[in-house]
Formats: structure tokens, C-alpha cells, sequence
């Protein structure tokens, strides 16, 4: 699977052999709310406040999930089973030059790797997906969506500092 850059403004396809899975689209230049269609749900992931420092994450209209931003400069995501307990994703970026984010569950085991595959003329970021030893309830494609989107509010919160 792939995630590639679909626009300067954040957008972005999430691909599988060369097919669209779905694509995340931005509302406009200024803002960080998101949407996509992925298997018949509707998705939309917008900030919480005005400095962006919790997202919400909404399936179907309903609030199922959160991404924050730690000390540790890591996105972690927070997501609600059906049962109504939690689990959370911890995404780091383990690379100096080129970005390499890693996706680790509660137990800290890591479950698959995002590795940035651009030049460095180019703005956006593709990233190849490297599955590792994923355990999950929820679907990988849905978790990419919100992976994606967090390397995006990552790149965003760094380069403002």
C-alpha cells in the first residue's frame, strides 16, 4: 500500500497496487478539516481548537477518536472500539533526513512503518507502507487515513516552530 500526494494542500490518495482506495481531501487552503469515503463511511477529521493541537476524528457523523500531539514530539491517536473502550496508536518519526514514521499500539509493538519515497524538490510527501506485525480491530486502510493526515499535522506543527 501507498499513501501519495494528491495536492500542495495536503491531500492525498491512499493506494493499493497502483488502485485508489479512497482519497482525504482538504476543505480549503486555510483549513486542517479533512474528509474521505472509505467502505462506505464517511469520515471527517477536524481540529478541536484554533491552534490545531487535538484533532477530532468523526465516522458516520459520530465522534469515535482523537490525535494529539505529545512532548515527545509524537502524533498519538486515540480511537474508540465498538465496545467503548480505547486504543491508542503512537506515530513516530524514527529518521533524521528522510521522514520514516512508525505506528506503535499500546503494547508498544510496532505495527507497520510509513517511509518517505521524495525528492527533496518536492513539497508533498508519498510514503510506502511497510507492514510489520499488524494486530488490530480496526481496519489498516482506516488507520492509514488517520496516519496520513498525522504526518501531515506533524510536518505542519514542526516546521511552525
Amino acid at each position: 500500500m501507498k499513501i501519495v500526494s494528491s495536492s500542495g494542500k495536503g491531500n492525498f490518495k491512499l493506494t493499493e497496487n497502483n488502485q485508489e482506495i479512497c482519497e482525504l481531501v482538504y476543505t480549503n487552503w486555510f483549513s486542517e478539516k479533512a474528509k474521505t469515503d472509505l467502505d462506505g463511511n464517511k469520515i471527517e477529521i477536524k481540529p478541536k481548537n484554533i491552534w490545531t493541537s487535538k484533532v477530532d476524528i468523526y465516522k458516520n457523523n459520530t465522534n469515535i477518536g482523537d490525535i494529539t500531539f505529545n512532548l515527545k514530539g509524537q502524533m498519538i491517536i486515540r480511537l474508540e472500539k465498538p465496545d467503548g473502550t480505547e486504543c491508542n496508536y503512537v506515530l513516530k518519526n524514527k529518521a533524521k533526513w528522510k521522514l520514516k514514521f512508525e505506528v506503535y499500539n499500546e503494547s508498544d509493538t510496532l505495527q507497520f512503518s510509513l517511509n518517505s519515497v521524495n525528492k527533496w524538490t518536492k513539497l508533498n510527501y508519498d510514503y510506502d507502507i511497510e507492514i510489520a506485525d499488524f494486530n488490530s480491530e480496526f481496519d489498516i486502510k482506516e488507520l492509514l487515513v488517520y496516519c496520513g493526515y498525522a504526518t501531515n499535522l506533524y510536518l505542519a506543527i514542526i516546521s511552525a516552530l
